[in-house]
């Protein structure tokens, strides 16, 4: 994962590639970049290079992005937050959490249609997407046009201004947002019409980062 300010790097160094088929130099990146010392370029590319999508070496251009083409096979797409997989808790505000970048085989269509949040909480923790399940501290991928619910599917819900991901079931005027996890004590969100809720996306695919 990046910040904004990572990515921006990472797209410069793509951008200059692209445009002369060499690498920039560290003063040239410092131009580019408007920064102030030659020092803060190298951190981001010591982070960059740490986080596998550079390689450097110690010739005048020795800057490599990660594979032959460059970023052309990666996407990036906005961390918008933290979703609970439990109570609607948290705050459901497009915090500044950074990007994912993945693979364009991920995805289809507009990358604008896409965003992804954190799951904090364990009522969907035996729910499977793609083969993987919605744990405590998964990161899931929503596209925003799917909005027609299901009860096959899990959706991102904004409940009163706080984000869950829960499997929704329509009954007559009740909209029941269904845990699914081996932890009992999770119970359903029973909305009614009248009630304020919102809902921002169909989950399509999960990626977790826990090594242990």
């Amino acid at each position: 994962m990046l910040t904004d300010k990572q990515q921006k790097v990472l797209d410069t160094i793509t951008e200059y590639v692209s445009k002369h088929a060499k690498s920039p130099t560290i003063e040239e990146l410092q131009n580019l970049l408007a920064q102030k010392s030659k020092r803060g370029v190298v951190q981001y590319l010591e982070v960059l290079e740490r986080k596998g999508f550079i390689t450097r070496s110690s010739s005048y251009r020795g800057i490599r992005l990660w594979n032959s083409v460059g970023l052309q096979t990666m996407i990036s797409i906005p961390i918008l937050g933290v979703a609970n997989a439990g109570k609607a808790l948290s705050y459901a505000e497009a915090y500044d959490y950074g990007t994912l970048p993945l693979s364009k085989k991920i995805i289809t269509g507009n990358k604008e249609d896409y965003f992804v949040v954190k799951i904090d909480g364990t009522s969907m923790n035996e729910f499977v997407v793609n083969g993987k399940y919605i744990e405590h501290g998964s990161y899931v991928l929503i596209d925003k046009k799917e909005k027609v619910i299901n009860t096959k599917d899990a959706f991102l819900f904004v409940v009163d201004g706080a984000a869950t991901v829960k499997i929704p079931k329509k009954e007559w005027e009740n909209l029941y947002l269904i845990p699914k996890s081996k932890d009992q004590h999770h119970q359903p969100i029973v909305l009614a019409a009248a009630d304020d809720f919102a809902v921002n996306g169909k989950v399509i695919d999960v990626f977790n980062f826990q090594t242990a």
